[in-house]
């Protein structure tokens, strides 16, 4: 079969490699679809300090059983299926408490192990979700952001008429609109530089979209909301720089999602006295612990809708112009092995 091989940092080949055996309790699927994540790019550039290297990365994907091992009668060979990436104890205080996220052991297809930028992945069979009736392997790949993002707004439990801001219109930020667009969120707001994604926001529900390479955000919503910040914001983007911005937006008794994936190196100066002063509350949010479930009825239903996110479906021999960045005008690009 053809995979995508990193064996070190900035360093991706296409390879020829047998089709990966299967062992009790696992399925073979054939990959339709895998998602460039910024967890992949991180891992490219040498930047993910839990991922293991030599690997195959992809977690995103979607794709159809074509084998199953002894033990196996919850999946069968021709079910369409995506895949939950995150593999954990079962055994540990934080898996019996139902923080599954938190385990410490924790293994992710894609991540410490072999993932979907390839023909066919190997998944243990607790990890694989059937794909409902209608909804497309396109749009079935989405599952995991999905569920990541439905956590961090299950931290955040926005109330009926809050208003939101959202920092950062890709993938992950564009999913984050319509889910608090669903939860009844009074106006949302969406910052972003890039103006192509901010026009898509626009199409989304965006009730007001901001460049703050142009403009002074918390200005410009103060205006718009008529004289007040908002009450949750949404760091869509990572890193430092956008925290900043979103946290002084807020109001007091705000709540801030810390969900972008920032550089482990990247440190963030906050005055310690404006949180005690305003009583705000920083949240974080990692990963997608018991939403896949949710996810997938959100995407079936059309209540979430992600075809407008597929910018670019490219081939494995393209991937590594979309890891480094080279490929223009995107918002999600997807993988077809």
């Amino acid at each position: 079969m053809k995979a995508a091989f990193i064996d070190k940092s900035r360093s991706l080949n296409i390879i020829d490699k047998d089709i990966p055996l299967i062992k009790p309790g696992e399925a073979l699927v054939k990959v339709h679809m895998c998602g460039v994540c910024g967890t992949d790019i991180h891992i490219y550039e040498g930047v993910m300090p839990w991922a293991k290297l030599p690997l195959i990365p992809g977690h995103e994907l979607s794709g159809v059983v074509v084998d199953v091992g002894r033990y196996v009668d919850s999946v069968s060979v021709g079910d369409a299926v995506t895949v939950d990436p995150n593999i954990t104890c079962g055994l540990c205080r934080y898996c019996r408490s139902a923080k599954r996220n938190l385990c410490p052991k924790m293994e992710s297809i894609g991540v410490t192990r072999d993932g979907g930028f390839a023909e066919y992945v190997v998944v243990p069979i607790s990890q694989l979700y059937r794909v409902p009736s209608g909804l497309s392997l396109d749009e079935a790949a989405f599952t995991e952001p999905v569920a990541c993002c439905l956590h961090g707004i299950a931290r955040l439990s926005i109330k009926p008429g809050e208003d939101v801001l959202i920092v950062g219109a890709g993938p992950i930020g564009l999913i984050h609109l319509q889910l608090a667009k669903r939860t009844g969120a009074g106006r949302v707001i969406v910052a972003e530089v890039n103006d192509m994604r901010l026009k898509l926001a626009e199409k989304l529900g965006a009730d007001l979209t901001v460049n703050p390479s142009r403009e002074v955000v918390a200005e410009t919503i103060n205006g718009f909301l008529k004289g007040k910040g908002v009450e949750v914001a949404i760091d869509a983007a990572g890193g430092s720089t956008p925290l900043t911005l979103a946290l002084n937006c807020l109001e007091p008794d705000g709540r801030l999602l810390v969900f972008g994936v920032a550089s482990e190196n990247d440190a963030w100066p906050i005055k310690p006295y404006d949180i005690y002063k305003h009583e705000l509350t920083i949240i974080g949010s990692f990963i997608n612990p018991y939403e896949m479930d949710s996810a997938l009825n959100l995407l079936a239903s059309g209540a979430v809708d992600v075809k407008p996110l597929i910018s670019h479906i490219i081939s494995l021999n393209d991937l590594e112009k979309a890891l480094k960045r080279e490929i223009p005008n995107t918002i999600k690009i997807l993988v077809k092995p």
